[in-house]
């Protein structure tokens, strides 16, 4: 897995970067901070810019990991019943910072106007009534591995998730499409507009859909966009084998990563699938707690579903 360890010195160097960012905008949901954030973000150590750069250029992993960021337990508080946030600051800020810097230096972070009242850094917890939901929120079931927000041609180029806690070290799982040797015969079909992509569940008030491929890009290293959750069965029996050939091929190819605190994972959106394991959440603070943004690397490709140029809400 592509990884690095920040040292001391390289966080004694993020620390007032990420302070000054905060007590200058005061959330990562301030449009101000939102226009400087790549600016503040080329500031941080050298060797994590150089880090996150070679994982946008070179692409040479699904996923990658940013570890060393100080999380103090008791500081942040208990892990949110909810994911709606505090009108005040709301806990861990100084982490959700972090987050939003290292993503901007993929790209430009965004939100959803139809997911999470369009947050731009949403807490992924255990909500109760969500146990057996498949959510983010969800954990007495499995989160069945998917591209995130596949039915949307402006889905993110990258999701970045921070851990802030995760006492039962429940993993991340992923699969990345260049671990998969395709038969070029069976995938065929996966490179044609031929399967049709509906929202799921973590936007409940849209029921379009949109018809595309499976694979796209160069043949030989294809770019992936896969839900089979949120995806018709296709009625075309050559599809649907396609469809069902890659999903098994995904299946035995998946494995996982339990983040520790202080742990930002960045998931290639086009290179692999992701989910999490089932566990048994106790609701009571201590439960499993990550961060999430969106990042995508052409804010443009959007723009007629945004209000103006610099509108990070995608409608």
């Amino acid at each position: 897995m592509h990884r690095i360890e920040l040292t001391a010195e390289e966080v004694e160097q993020a620390l007032p970067v990420v302070r000054e960012a905060l007590a200058r905008h005061g959330s990562v949901e301030s449009p101000s901070f939102l226009e400087e954030a790549t600016v503040y973000a080329h500031e941080l150590p050298r060797r994590l810019r150089a880090f996150l750069n070679a994982f946008r250029l070179r692409e040479p992993s699904g996923v990658c990991v940013v570890a060393g960021y100080p999380v103090d337990d008791a500081e942040i508080g208990p892990t949110p019943s909810d994911w709606r946030k505090p009108a005040e600051k709301p806990p861990a800020a100084e982490h959700e910072v972090f987050l939003a810097l290292c993503g901007s230096l993929l790209g430009d972070l965004f939100a959803w106007a139809h997911q999470r009242d369009g947050l731009i850094c949403q807490d992924l917890v255990p909500i109760e009534q969500d146990a057996e939901a498949m959510l983010g929120s969800g954990s007495a079931l499995e989160l069945v591995w998917h591209t995130e927000d596949a039915r949307y041609a402006y889905r993110g180029d990258y999701i970045g998730l921070m851990c802030l806690r995760n006492p039962d070290a429940v993993p991340t799982t992923y699969a990345s499409i260049d671990d998969v040797e395709l038969d070029p015969e069976r995938a065929a079909p996966l490179f044609e507009p031929r399967f049709v992509f509906r929202p799921d569940p973590s936007h409940p008030t849209d029921t379009g859909c949109e018809q595309a491929a499976v694979l796209f890009g160069d043949p030989s290293s294809p770019y992936l966009r896969f839900d089979p959750y949120s995806m018709d069965r296709p009625e075309d029996k050559e599809a649907r084998a396609a469809m069902d050939y890659l999903a098994g091929e995904l299946d035995r190819r998946l494995t996982g990563v339990a983040l520790r605190p202080g742990e930002c994972l960045f998931i290639d959106n086009y290179k692999a699938v992701h989910g999490r394991s089932a566990f048994k959440a106790r609701f009571d603070g201590t439960d499993r707690w990550l961060k999430r943004v969106n990042v995508t690397r052409d804010l443009r490709r959007s723009r007629s579903a945004r209000k103006d140029a610099a509108e990070r809400l995608v409608f």
